[in-house]
Parts: C-alpha cells; sequence; structure tokens
C-alpha cells in the first residue's frame, strides 16, 4: 500500500489547487510548489529516502543494471531554497465497467483549514499562502530518462491564506481584443474530500 507523507509548513508558489492547469495537460493538472526551512526539508527527506532507495535498489536488480536517476521533485532549486513540488491529474483514462462506462475518474485536492475542517467553498489560494501538503510517492522507470519519481497530492492544509487579486478593471469602450482578457491571464498564472485529514 501507498504510504502518504505529509510535508511541514511551506510558502505556496503558484499553487493550482481548486482550477488545474491546462496549458500542458488538455485533461488539467493540480500541482503544488513550496519552499520549506532547512529543517522541515530535512525531516520530510528522512521520511521519503527510505521509500524511493528501496524502489531504487529494486528497478536495478530488475534492470540487472544501476539506472541512472532523473530530476526530483525534492531539491534545493536555484535560488538555493529548500523546495518540495507535488501534483495530480484532474482525470485519467480507465478500463470501462458497468459502474464508469466511460472509463473516466476525475480528482479534486483536498482542502482543509487550520482546525483540520474541509474547506468548502473555493479561495482564491494564491502565492504566499502557508501550508502542508499531504503526498503520496509514486516511482517510475522509463529507460530514456531512467528511474524517477512524483508526488502525488492528496489533499492541502491551509494554514495562512493568500488570495490572488483580480484587475480591478472594469469593462469599458475602446480598443478591444479576441484573445484572453486579463482576467483570464491572471487566473491561469494564480488560481490555482474523499478521505480522513491526513493532518
Amino acid at each position: 500500500m501507498a504510504q502518504t507523507l505529509t510535508t511541514g509548513i511551506g510558502t505556496a508558489i503558484y499553487p493550482k489547487l481548486i482550477v488545474p492547469d491546462t496549458k500542458f495537460n488538455a485533461d488539467g493538472l493540480f500541482s503544488c510548489r513550496i519552499t520549506v526551512s532547512e529543517d522541515d526539508f530535512k525531516a520530510f527527506r528522512a521520511q521519503l529516502d527510505p521509500i524511493i532507495e528501496k524502489a531504487y535498489k529494486a528497478t536495478c536488480t530488475a534492470q540487472g543494471k544501476e539506472c541512472k536517476r532523473a530530476s526530483e521533485p525534492v531539491k534545493i532549486n536555484a535560488d538555493g531554497d529548500y523546495e518540495i513540488y507535488a501534483k495530480q491529474a484532474a482525470k485519467i483514462n480507465v478500463t470501462p465497467t458497468a459502474d464508469n462506462p466511460d472509463g473516466v475518474v476525475e480528482f479534486k485536492i483536498a482542502l482543509y483549514d487550520a482546525k483540520v475542517k474541509p474547506i468548502t467553498n473555493e479561495p482564491k489560494i494564491g502565492s504566499g499562502t502557508k501550508l502542508k501538503m499531504s503526498v503520496t510517492p509514486y516511482t517510475w522507470f522509463v529507460p530514456s530518462q531512467g528511474f524517477g519519481y512524483t508526488l502525488r497530492l492528496k489533499a492541502v492544509q491551509i494554514l495562512e491564506l493568500k488570495e490572488y487579486e483580480t484587475t480591478g478593471f472594469t469593462a469599458t469602450d475602446g480598443f478591444t481584443t479576441t484573445g484572453e482578457t486579463f482576467g483570464d491571464v491572471l487566473e491561469q498564472d494564480e488560481v490555482q474530500p474523499s478521505e480522513a485529514a491526513p493532518f
């Protein structure tokens, strides 16, 4: 059974937690990148590394050689910040069944407040929000890339909400375009519960 891990408190960077991003995936992708303290980074890696290393050794054994490693979603980034990145496809295709004839499974990210109560509205969760993530490590092997892993985002606990801002502009007569509105651009850049809370 996949193990669920919880990060320390981090600062969100362009979270996509309510409306999935469709820029590179037409089906949509929820994601959240956070920066955490060095201590919380090390504590999270202490939970994560044994899981990943066990899977890496099993993969090397199965391939009969030492496998190269792909880039990691848990790292010290170019700015020297301690970063954790998690994501979840908004929908996936599965084998159709009588209960699911379309063969499509849709996902949402469970949201909780500081008191671990489900958030049922849709706050404008923006960069700078303080939160924890509940994630499940998923390992994979692709010959061209080697061994790697992703963190599947399951839930988020929001401890300090920072909402993204709208422009404050209103429509008026004048120049128009057939492209995206100013609000659409902002929403794409900033917009970002079925189980017991893991927090």
